[in-house]
Parts: structure tokens; C-alpha cells; sequence
């Protein structure tokens, strides 16, 4: 069929003749009277009519404006202009009274359906049905009372195109022409690049929208900049983090402080990843800035994402695995000193006093951090531990202070916050604070001194609001004796003092407790026997709750998760070193659990450090340290 259209999809003449030779043919079949309107033509009602001028929404706006600008090139009073639905339903007329009312003689006003089931062959209902455009004249019509007027009709498509509708004009066929069906088909086509340009401007505004709120909710600061690094945008969180009002549209400057290179951003993308500033007003962030180029990679301005300095830290608290999970309800055991240990943990967790926890190696001290964290109104604030004996000490002090852009080799870029900064208003846990270098525990007393801390490389110092909990199991009263820890130091940290007593001087209520919570947890259908609870309690527990809790756990998998029978514990009876129950000094302790647990890992420095808890250099160094007090004869 394409070889029988000409320019813009106009049938030939041969293919039109023979097109209304098949139409007449059907029309006849349908029962159409050539000489009266069919009388079952179908009608609207004025509120259906209404719904469908409503539901044809903005093409019908569209076309109306077009059939105004058709009567710059036609007489109102020689020809009517129209406009069908899809489904052949005439929603609008236009023209003069009276040619209105000799179109409406023949039903050819609005609310008439013309299909070719209702009128036989018109141009409008011929166009409905092959979708292209056409022209008759005359006797071309089915019905003679069409006789003696000539009509042009051409499809409109909508989206994907779908068919949307007919434009078509008729008037006397006196004034047929050519040219009337190229204007009728050139309206249509005028038509449709217009409700594209509609719908163009519709989804763009709804992408606009769409992207305002994606702004809204990043849940970061956002900033888009222009290349005269004038502000486009900033949503709400931006606008919070830098403490600004409606700055859309103005310079950058407005932003006192922050200063941006746009082409310095362009050329090195990466050095303006994951800085930090610090602005007046006490506005203190993280942001990246990244440049937005065209297809063509020109420069259009950039883009800066940005959070809070406090979201920063609170987020790298989780992150780092340090979120707190014990309470003082997860605090198992009952005994007079473990209770007592306990009642003076809830008190010191509603002041903001530094707290020093001593207890051997398993006995749970990080445990109790958590938990006084929990309790305390900080509650909400990260809680951040840190090793100093798992840490070399040329490192600890970074780790602890932090440092900034290009203080040493390697540094990361932008430089990089401390532990301290990190647990701002909330808590940080010194965990083996005993074996802190020396020059350490200098900065480590000024920060307790003077609320301030200060990174390698800054030459300003900055204020923490952290509540510190120290916990060590050596004797720190020995190592002072020694020259190894600061007297000064220790008074500071010793405010609040928390003996955190060995299993083995808890008693076999605590012992069973926590065996049988073990149990619970780690086996739904597991059962401790008799003669395994029987070796529990009286063993000795030179590895304490952490000791117990592995035990069980090994004691688990020998069993196949039924039956817990002594043989599955795995522990071996060793002479007691002192009269049960008789407590002596932290380091005296230390020294019985390392040279316990090593016999129990036959030798291997590796599974010993593992299972104390401690980095392999701390065990080498304490082994090294009793091998020398053997030598001297201390004690």
C-alpha cells in the first residue's frame, strides 16, 4: 500500500476510488439508508458528552486553538470544522449559526458518533477506519443528503502512536480543492508536535519535581553550584548543616568560609574527596565536591554532598562494629561481689565521672562499659572502644587524636578524625589502658586535664566532651611501683573504681547461670547433663566468662547439639594455687592465667593470645617481663 500514498500519507486517487467502492459496499451491508440518517445512531447524553470532552483532556484545548487559526485560511460561514474521538464521538463544531445548524440536520454536531456503522461512507468515518487522510466529494458519500458537500478529514496520533482522534472540515463542494486536505493533514500533524511539546514539558516538570524531592530526602546536604560557582540549589539539610538561609541563586560567597576552586575540582577530582571544614558559627562537616560535565566534557558547574561532622562520627561508630549491646539486665550472676560490682556500675552510669574497671582477662569489663554506657544519658551517643595494648605505639596516637591533611607519609587525604572526636558526647572505652607507652599517657592526662584534644600536624586544639572508661587486668598499683604507669594519671582515671571479681570467687550459682545461659544460646535443644555441670563448678577458671562461654561452645559441637556430657568440656583438673577462694594481687593473677592458658595451648604463643583476648606483642612482652622477675627472684 505505501506506493499508493503520496506526500504526507495522502492516498492516490486509484487507491482512494477503490477504498470508497469497499466502503459503500459494507455500508450497504450495514443496513445504512442512503436517503435518512440512521435512527439507532448513537448519541451522548450532555453529561456523557461532557466526561468525554473532559477525559480528551489538553488535545482537545490544542485542537480548538488550531481550528481558530484554520479560520485565518477559511470563511466560518463556507465550512465547519470538527473534531472526532477515537472512537468517533464529534466533541467539537465550529462555524458560523448557520452553517452549524445545516451540519446538524444531518446529526453532524456534537455528541453524534460517526462511524461507519452509523453513517456509512463520510470522510470522517473513512479516515477513522484507515487511519490516513482523505477527501470526498459529491456522490462519494453513502448518504445523499451529503450529496452536494465536499469534506477533508486527517488522523490524530497520540502517544507511541496511538490513534487519538480526526480533524475534518467540510463546506459545499463548490469549494473543493486539493489544498483543503494538505491544510486539514498539516493541522494534525501541527496538532500532535504540539501535545509532544506538552508532554515534553510535563514530564520534565514532573523529573524537576521528582528531583526536588530526591534533593529532600538524600538524607545528606546537597548542593548544586553553576559555573560562575553561583548556588542552583541546596536542599533543607544543606541549609541546616551550614546554618543558611534562602541562598538559592547567590554566589558561593554567601557561605562565609567555604572556599571552592572550580577548576582546580575539574582537573584533580580526587583531592576534593572526603575533606573537612570548619566555618564560622561553629560549622564543622565532611564533603565531597565533584565536577558536572557535559557529553562533550565541558565544565557546567559542580556538585557538593556534605554531612554534619556529628552524623559523620555516629555513623563511623556503627561501622566500626562498636555499637553497645549490654545492659545491666544482660548482666548475669548473682554472688555477693559480682552484684556489689554490678550496683556500683548503675551509679557511676548516672554521673559523667571517669571510670576505671579492673578485673582479670574475661571477666566481662567491656561487657560493664557497655552497659554504664546504656545507663547513662549519653546513652544516644556512639560508644567507642579502643586497645591500647592491641596498638603499636607510634600508631595509638593517631588512632586516639586523629591527624590532619599531609601530617605525616601515607596519611589519608583530607586527614582523618580520632577516636576522641569520634565518641564526642559519647563514651570511649581505654580498654588495656595498663599497657599504654609512656609518652602516651602524658597526652592522654592532659586531655583528662583539660577537656581539649589536638591532632597530629593541627596547631589548634579542640574541645571533647567524652566521658572516658579506662579497664585493665594488671595491677596498675604495681606497674606505678615500676615506673611503667603515671601516678598522676592513675588518679585521674581512678574515680569511680570497679573490681570486676574472677569467676572462680563467684560461686556455683554464678557459674551454673551462665553456663545454662550459654546453653540457651547457643543450642535451642541442648542439655547439660549432671557430671557436666558437676565440672563446671568446680573448675577453676583461669579464663573466667570468656573461658566458660568457648567451653560450652566447643562442648556444643563434641555433643551434636544433645547431651553436654563432661568428657565434651574438655578441662583439665589443675592443683589450686592458693587456698579457694583466697583473692591476691591483679598481676599475681595475670601471671596464673597466662602460664594456665599456655599449658592449655601447649605453648603456642598464638591460640594463647587469642584466647586471653590480648595482641601476640602484649603476651610476648608480659612473658618476657615474669621471665625477668624469675631471674631477679621479685615476686
Amino acid at each position: 500500500m505505501q506506493e499508493e500514498m503520496i506526500i504526507g500519507g495522502i492516498p492516490t486517487a486509484e487507491r482512494m476510488k477503490r477504498e470508497i467502492e469497499k466502503s459503500h459496499r459494507r455500508s450497504k451491508s450495514y443496513g445504512i439508508s442512503p436517503e435518512e440518517r440512521n435512527i439507532s445512531q448513537k448519541k451522548l447524553s450532555p453529561l456523557e458528552l461532557a466526561g468525554r470532552r473532559n477525559h480528551s483532556g489538553h488535545l482537545l484545548e490544542v485542537v480548538i486553538a488550531h481550528i481558530e487559526e484554520c479560520y485565518e485560511l477559511l470563511s466560518p460561514d463556507d465550512f465547519m470544522v470538527a473534531f472526532a474521538d477515537a472512537d468517533g464521538f464529534i466533541l467539537h463544531l465550529a462555524g458560523s449559526d448557520e452553517i452549524k445548524r445545516k451540519f446538524a440536520q444531518r446529526n453532524c454536531a456534537p455528541g453524534y458518533r460517526w462511524t461507519e456503522r452509523d453513517v456509512g461512507t463520510t470522510a470522517l468515518s473513512l479516515c477513522r477506519l484507515l487511519t490516513c487522510p482523505i477527501q470526498l466529494n459529491d456522490k462519494d458519500h453513502f448518504c445523499r443528503r451529503a450529496h452536494g458537500f465536499t469534506s477533508s478529514a486527517a488522523p490524530i496520533f497520540g502517544r507511541h502512536e496511538s490513534f487519538a482522534g480526526v480533524l475534518v472540515v467540510s463546506g459545499a463542494s463548490s469549494k473543493t480543492h486539493p489544498h483543503t486536505l494538505i491544510m486539514v493533514t498539516m493541522a494534525a500533524r501541527s496538532i500532535e508536535k504540539h501535545m509532544r511539546l506538552l508532554r515534553r514539558n510535563s514530564e520534565m516538570s514532573l523529573y524537576i519535581g521528582f528531583l526536588d524531592r530526591v534533593l529532600e530526602t538524600a538524607g545528606t546536604g546537597l548542593m548544586t553550584m553553576d559555573n560562575d560557582m553561583r548556588i542552583w540549589k541546596i536542599n533543607r539539610q544543606g541549609k541546616e548543616i551550614l546554618k543558611a538561609g534562602e541562598v538559592d541563586g547567590q554566589p558561593l560567597s554567601v557561605v562565609r568560609g567555604l572556599e571552592l576552586d572550580l577548576d582546580d575540582i575539574a582537573r584533580n577530582p580526587e583531592k576534593w574527596k572526603d575533606k573537612e571544614a570548619s566555618l564560622p558559627g561553629d560549622v564543622h562537616f565532611y564533603y565531597t565536591v565533584q565536577p558536572v560535565l557535559s557529553e562533550h566534557q565541558e565544565k557546567l558547574g559542580a556538585v557538593m554532598v556534605f554531612e554534619e561532622f556529628s552524623t559523620v562520627r555516629k555513623r563511623a561508630a556503627r561501622i566500626s562494629g562498636a555499637e553497645p549491646f549490654f545492659m545491666f539486665d544482660h548482666l548475669i550472676g548473682s554472688s555477693p561481689l559480682f552484684a556489689e560490682a554490678v550496683k556500683l556500675a548503675r551509679k557511676a552510669a548516672k554521673t559523667a565521672s571517669t571510670v576505671l574497671l579492673l578485673g582479670e582477662t574475661g571477666t566481662g569489663k567491656e561487657l560493664f562499659a557497655q552497659a554504664i554506657h546504656n545507663g547513662s544519658p549519653r546513652r544516644l551517643q556512639p560508644f567507642v572502644p579502643i586497645n591500647c595494648g592491641a596498638i603499636p605505639g607510634e600508631l595509638l596516637e593517631s588512632e586516639l587524636f586523629g591527624y590532619v591533611d599531609g601530617a605525616f607519609t601515607d596519611a589519608h587525604r583530607g586527614g582523618r578524625p580520632g577516636k576522641f572526636e569520634l565518641a564526642n558526647e559519647g563514651t570511649i572505652l581505654l580498654d588495656e589502658i595498663g599497657d599504654m607507652p609512656p609518652a602516651m599517657q602524658v597526652k592522654l592526662l592532659r586531655v583528662l586535664q583539660t577537656g581539649e584534644i589536638q591532632r597530629i600536624g593541627a596547631r589548634q586544639t579542640m574541645l571533647t566532651d567524652t566521658r572516658i572508661i579506662a579497664a585493665t587486668h594488671v595491677d596498675l598499683n604495681e606497674m606505678i611501683e615500676l615506673n611503667r604507669f603515671r601516678k598522676d594519671l592513675f588518679y585521674r582515671l581512678n574515680i569511680v573504681q570497679i573490681i570486676l571479681p574472677p569467676l572462680r570467687q563467684r560461686g556455683a550459682g554464678d557459674i551454673e547461670a551462665l553456663a545454662l545461659h550459654f546453653v540457651a544460646r547457643y543450642g535451642e535443644h541442648t542439655v547439660l547433663s549432671t557430671e557436666a555441670l558437676r565440672a563446671l563448678i568446680t573448675y577453676d577458671w583461669p579464663g573466667n566468662v570468656r573461658e566458660l562461654e568457648n567451653a560450652i561452645q566447643r562442648a556444643m559441637h563434641l555433643s551434636g547439639g544433645r547431651t553436654i556430657r563432661a568428657e565434651h568440656l574438655g578441662l583439665q583438673r589443675r592443683p589450686a594455687t592458693r587456698a579457694a577462694g583466697a583473692p591476691g594481687t591483679l598481676k599475681e593473677m595475670e601471671r596464673r592465667v597466662i602460664n594456665d592458658t599456655l599449658a592449655q595451648r601447649a605453648g603456642n604463643m598464638a591460640r594463647t593470645a587469642k584466647s586471653l583476648g590480648i595482641s601476640r606483642a602484649t603476651l610476648y612482652r608480659k612473658v618476657e617481663e615474669y621471665r625477668k622477675m624469675d631471674k631477679t627472684g621479685e615476686q
